[in-house]
């Protein structure tokens, strides 16, 4: 890859698990610099061993942090800044899915998921934004769902919720934080192979993957690609917007 597009820039991104993952590799891959955080030391650990690998130890930052906290995220953002000296691009990924009807939706599957899908995506634009309006520079690439946008079938009633509320958001905070120069923008994807869509029955996968008219399941690249662009300069003239990634998906 000859993009250049993250020199000198400097990523926050919750989540190190597929999706996180590809978006740090993106980034890394067009000269940026990463913070990634997530819940797992086990999973920091392992993503720590891959990027000394592949030569990127030094422009990662891992952090071990729980969305659902304030307090963690902000002192994320404080560890950021006092070793890479500033945050220019905010990713949070970090999500969990728990797809069942509403009538076997237990209470805690519905906090689990508000909590660290929509609760933990405005704590880290919370803990983030005051230091991007002190720099009148920003850029927040949110992530939504298909399961957001419409009424897919398969998608529990508490994914939906969160990731629609994550549309609503993006669209408020477009309009909010654009006299700072900060962008806010947000990646809407479709059924993506990885560990979390593996997880559910087959037949729930099957439900999930009806009416893609590309004809094959997206994986996290694609969805790096959507993001890469969004958080770089090439959108800078791009806010408030909802990107959809979903192999052509059209209900």
């Amino acid at each position: 890859m000859n993009l250049q597009r993250y020199e000198n820039k400097v990523a926050l991104i919750t989540g190190c698990g597929g999706m996180g993952r590809a978006v740090a590799l993106r980034l890394l891959e067009e000269a940026g610099r990463v913070i990634l955080v997530d819940y797992s030391q086990e999973s920091l650990s392992k993503q720590k061993e891959e990027f000394e690998n592949l030569g990127y130890g030094e422009k990662v930052l891992l952090l071990q942090a729980d969305v659902r906290d304030l307090q963690d995220c902000c002192a994320v953002v404080q560890e950021g800044i006092a070793h890479f000296g500033k945050i220019d691009v905010l990713i949070p990924t970090a999500g969990i899915l728990r797809h069942h009807p509403i009538d076997e939706l237990t209470e805690e599957d519905w906090k689990d998921v508000i909590d660290i899908n929509l609760t933990g995506t405005y704590h880290s634009v919370r803990a983030v934004v005051n230091h991007m309006k002190d720099r009148r520079y920003g850029r927040i690439v949110l992530i939504s769902s298909v399961g957001g946008r419409t009424g897919r079938p398969g998608v529990g009633v508490n994914y939906a919720a969160a990731k629609g509320g994550v549309v609503g958001m993006t669209q408020l905070l477009g309009y909010e934080l654009g006299p700072w120069n900060i962008t806010v923008n947000c990646v809407a994807p479709g059924p993506i192979g990885g560990r979390m869509f593996e997880s559910l029955p087959e037949e729930k996968q099957a439900r999930l993957l009806e009416g893609i008219r590309l004809g094959r399941i997206g994986n996290f690249d694609d969805v790096a690609a959507a993001v890469a662009y969004l958080g770089s300069d090439d959108a800078s003239w791009t806010t408030g917007e909802v990107l959809d990634v979903n192999g052509g998906l059209q209900y």
